[in-house]
């Protein structure tokens, strides 16, 4: 019994990387006020998602243990790559509970392909909990005002020239509206 187990533990786990959940999105009518949770970076120092400045900051929420989070890292970091100069930042945040050092981390993300995607940490899960996160990957879709215009849950194919395309005019959108909304307060 014990080997059925693990052999359907292994198959399910197979399916999972083969073929991850198809990915939600969810964007707002409205932005939304972000609660001020931290995470942190490697000196220790603490984030918000407010400090982080671009047209569109995606905060994507993983796990090491999230077999959808691991099979999209590496086509999300050429991604991150690619969009940094379009002003799309993509930044990672994981549990803190999944390292045992900065080292591990690093080395992890190279590891699977990701070496150049910026990591965080939520210490404790105050940011997840914060955030009602239920599943990962999460990403949180922060316009350049700092406030929450959506967000995709499960795996994505960033490499899916719609996917590129999609997300350029989302913040295309994004920051035409936030120019709509600042013109007509003046």
């Amino acid at each position: 019994m014990k080997n059925f187990c693990c052999l359907f533990s292994a198959v399910v786990l197979l399916f999972m990387l083969i073929w991850p959940a198809e990915a939600k999105i969810n964007m707002f009518p409205k932005p939304r006020y972000i609660p001020p949770l931290s995470f942190y970076g490697d000196s220790g120092k603490a984030y918000r998602l407010k400090d982080f400045k671009a047209d569109l900051l995606m905060a994507v929420v993983w796990s090491r243990r999230c077999g959808p989070c691991i099979s999209e890292m590496k086509y999300l970091d050429k991604f991150a790559v690619k969009m940094q100069s379009k002003g799309i930042k993509v930044i990672l945040i994981s549990p803190e509970k999944d390292w045992k050092t900065l080292d591990e981390k690093r080395l992890f993300l190279e590891r699977i392909g990701a070496p150049h995607l910026i990591s965080y940490v939520d210490k404790k899960a105050v940011f997840a909990d914060g955030m009602g996160i239920s599943v990962t990957p999460t990403v949180f879709l922060v316009n350049r005002n700092g406030e929450e215009a959506g967000q995709i849950t499960g795996a994505v194919k960033w490499s899916d020239p719609e996917v590129l395309d999609y997300m350029l005019k989302l913040k295309d959108d994004m920051s035409k509206s936030l120019d709509e909304q600042e013109t007509a307060d003046e």
